[in-house]
């Protein structure tokens, strides 16, 4: 029989945001609990192919911070410039 390189853990204390968040990314990719958790386990650390995909600030920018809006106005207006030599 081959031999598994893997181990058991046991996660306690699991937010309901999260749970929420695993098992809805479970049931859009159609796999189990225990493969969305693996997969966002890997993501975290940097160990998957797969990027990140951000949904929104909401982690980044908490209520009551203050937030510099020309500077992110200034930011996402460069990105809607188009740089012709990109497209040669």
């Amino acid at each position: 029989m081959k031999e598994r390189h893997s181990k058991q853990y046991t996660v306690r204390e699991v937010s309901e945001s999260v749970d929420l968040r695993l098992r809805e990314t479970a049931a859009l990719e159609d796999i189990s609990l225990n493969q969305a958790t693996l997969r966002a386990l890997a993501r975290g650390l940097g160990l998957s192919d797969e990027p990140v995909r951000y949904r929104s600030l909401r982690g980044i920018v908490k209520p009551g911070d203050k937030v510099d809006t020309k500077g992110w106005a200034k930011a996402l207006e460069s990105m809607d410039t188009v740089n012709p030599e990109d497209w040669k």
